[in-house]
């Protein structure tokens, strides 16, 4: 071991230069601000602790179980984990936000690790590190899924004598350990827990047959069973969390279906996993120029470790284009930088010294360039948006303009302004994203559901404004059951979200509020 910290001392550099990159967006204009997923999944621990009920009452005209019963439409790990938190930090957005900054900052310790353990080359790790700049949105399960899976692979590498060679490892504990961790991933999430399933699953295999390891069938045999026990618990024993789940799998907008992609959803999935479809494209080109005159096999160690983390990252990648929202692509994203460094150790191995490890190198920095023009954004306008209307001023807005609703009148709130909206237990809350049902027979738009609901304000964000509301309030103008509409944008420096062109480039960096309010020509009903 001192011989592996002294060959890597200073590996840490751009791991935490990204580290500091965060906690100083944070301090200084608190982003990331919390996107439309966030609240749905944060609702039920700020209700719990605000007025002692786990569900979240800001989703319940869409999930009325999860709403108003008890919140059950996801895995409960992260529940706990954040109740934990908010119980000694409060409910606030900056008490959810530091929390995945925390998760962010855990994960990317383990990634340093995993990389370290492989006695990846630094310059490596370095390059490798700069993709972490393209993990720029901390507001779901997410976080501490990723962290719990990446653990699972690190313990994968340690049991595993092929890839770890520095201390000769005791399987057995690590194998077991990789188990426990991965069926944690699994209880905070099923897609992320699913893909580290896949990846440890392909990554066992491929080490017992190249390698000539032992497979270690009892810990993968418990990791296939046990998931499926647990499932198959719950829906016998607590068909009420089950059906509450159902719920939300039936209606959850990230299941598109079979389809085609369409041209701004494949620009999505490659400036998000741009060093990931760089390597899937190169590695090809890599095997059939090594022309098998190696004469070390120090490379397939990197080539063992690369092949499972390309391939689940690749499976994202190929639901996101065909069944999955493009936004799902952020799931690979995670992985990125354990593939990254692989590859990159793999040809520096294979093609020391010759141009097509530069090549490599020049096309993985291009890469980088174009993943992170969202963290650009946020450090140029994003600090511009803090500046104009920061964090505190938005919060004393929303706060204000509750204080003028009616006791018992419903209010439209974007996600990143219910936690603190919260409190008002004399409010009907309506989640932004979940005025009604995502799918429904016959389809309900936000137009309908306005009308539907007649709420007296909408307290939006930039991004809600503009990518979702902007239009259906332009249309709910003309509609006779409404007597007036005022809507205040507290913005003086306009967000990317505020032109077209940029919406899908750089968005939701800016705090300021949007302020409708509305007057219906009959008595609201915001309770029905």
């Amino acid at each position: 071991m001192p011989s592996l910290l002294a060959k890597y001392r200073g590996v840490w550099l751009v791991f935490a230069l990204v580290i500091a990159w965060k906690i100083i967006l944070f301090a200084f204009s608190a982003q990331p601000v919390p996107s439309n997923d966030a609240y749905f999944y944060d609702g039920a621990v700020v209700n719990q602790l605000h007025h002692g009920g786990y569900f979240n009452p800001t989703i319940a005209r869409a999930m009325p179980i999860s709403g108003k019963r008890v919140f059950s439409a996801y895995p409960p790990l992260y529940q706990a984990v954040l109740w934990l938190w908010m119980s000694v930090f409060g409910t606030s957005a900056i008490s959810a936000m530091a929390l995945h900054l925390v998760l962010f900052a855990a994960y990317a310790l383990t990634v340093l690790a995993i990389l370290c353990r492989l006695q990846t080359p630094v310059w490596c790790i370095h390059i490798a590190g700069f993709y972490l700049f393209l993990l720029t949105f901390h507001d779901r399960p997410d976080s501490l899924a990723h962290l719990l899976g990446m653990l699972a692979v690190y313990s994968w590498i340690r049991s595993r004598r092929n890839l770890d060679r520095e201390n000769s490892p005791n399987p057995a504990p690590w194998n077991w350990l990789m188990v426990a961790f991965d069926i944690l991933a699994l209880c905070t999430s099923l897609q992320i827990g699913a893909i580290y399933f896949l990846w440890i699953w392909i990554g066992m295999i491929a080490t017992s047959l190249a390698g000539g390891e032992k497979f270690p069938l009892v810990p993968m045999s418990v990791l296939l069973i046990v998931p499926v026990a647990l499932a198959a618990a719950v829906r016998i024993g607590f068909p009420e969390l089950w059906d509450g789940f159902m719920e939300h799998a039936r209606q959850t907008p990230s299941l598109t279906g079979w389809r085609m992609p369409t041209v701004p959803e494949i620009l999505k999935v490659v400036r998000t996993a741009p060093g990931i479809l760089f390597v899937a494209i190169t590695l090809p080109w890599s095997w059939l120029k090594q022309h098998n005159n190696v004469a070390t096999s120090e490379y397939a160690r990197f080539e063992l470790s690369l092949i499972p983390a390309l391939l689940a990252a690749l499976a994202v990648v190929a639901a996101c284009l065909f069944l999955l929202t493009a936004n799902t692509v952020a799931i690979a994203n995670y992985l990125q930088p354990v593939i990254v460094a692989n590859y990159l150790a793999f040809c520096a191995t294979l093609f020391a010294g010759k141009r097509w490890l530069r090549l490599q190198i020049t096309g993985l920095w291009l890469a980088v360039l174009l993943g992170s023009i969202r963290a650009i954004g946020m450090s140029t306008w994003g600090l511009a948006c803090a500046a104009d209307v920061g964090y505190p001023a938005a919060i004393h807005r929303v706060e204000q303009e509750l204080s003028t609703v009616p006791s018992g009148a419903g209010v439209v709130l974007s996600s990143a302004f219910l936690y603190e909206a919260a409190k008002h237990n004399d409010l009907t809350l309506i989640h932004s994203d979940w005025m009604q049902k995502a799918k429904s027979h016959p389809p309900i738009s936000d137009l309908q559901a306005l009308l539907a609901l007649k709420p007296g304000k909408l307290i939006l964000t930039q991004f809600d404004y503009y990518r979702r509301y902007q239009r259906t309030l332009d249309q709910l103008k003309s509609d006779p059951s409404l007597k007036d509409i005022q809507i205040v944008n507290t913005a003086r420096v306009r967000p990317p979200d505020a032109f077209p062109p940029l919406q899908r480039v750089v968005q939701h960096v800016s705090w300021a509020p949007v302020i409708v309010n509305l007057s219906w020509a009959e008595t609201p009903q915001p309770g029905r």
